[in-house]
């Protein structure tokens, strides 16, 4: 089992999620549902680079997300390499795509994944889901727990996160299992369209 570097993720998380909440004043909603032990996978929209640093603002615990191995050169690669960032090499059967990601999970640690498989810069609330997240939960036997990012990546503009309850798939057919997931996503999405001019009875600054 090969060992990821978590040494950069220990030192610039604390600090990067500091000035994340100075200057965005992001919210949290329901972070309780976060377990403080064992293994889960947290899934939900991406719209911008630093939504790694929004969604670990809601536990303390390390969470290694999900990258395509074509990120993983030059300054950012040495980055993502010691920051506990798992490659995701395409073309590949998934066993092999994601061994990293299983070992990790089966140590009983979180994984991150924007099933998107890339930033949403469209105006579609959110773009058709990939499988990794629902195949990699069914390897491993972990529950999903689905977040949604909402609002302006603006200063001083409402963003906020919300995670939703844990989704077990067990023995779901992948396509059905990765279709509720979206829709999740998609719940919380619209939910927080509703409630952006007021405050849910959860939501409290970070």
């Amino acid at each position: 089992m090969k060992k990821v570097s978590t040494w950069m993720y220990t030192l610039v998380q604390p600090i990067a999620s500091f000035l994340l909440k100075i200057v965005y004043q992001p919210k949290i909603i329901n972070k309780q549902v976060i377990p403080k032990e064992g293994r889960f996978i947290l899934a939900g929209n991406h719209k911008m680079l630093f939504d790694p640093v929004l969604v670990s603002c809601g536990t303390r615990r390390k969470i290694h997300f999900l990258a395509k191995d074509v990120f993983f050169t030059g300054i950012r690669g040495f980055f993502m390499k010691h920051a506990g960032t798992l490659p995701v090499h395409s073309g590949k059967i998934h066993k092999d795509s994601f061994k990293f990601a299983i070992d990790i999970l089966n140590q009983n640690k979180i994984v991150g994944i924007f099933p998107e498989g890339t930033r949403n810069y469209t105006q579609k609330l959110l773009l058709p889901f990939k499988r990794g997240a629902v195949t990699l939960a069914q390897e491993t036997n972990s529950k999903i727990i689905p977040f949604a990012i909402h609002g302006k990546y603006l200063p001083f503009h409402g963003l906020r996160i919300e995670f939703g309850d844990p989704i077990n798939i067990g023995e779901m057919d992948l396509k059905q299992a990765n279709q509720l997931l979206e829709d999740e996503v998609r719940k919380l999405l619209i939910k927080a369209q509703r409630e952006k001019t007021g405050e849910g009875k959860n939501e409290n600054k970070i």
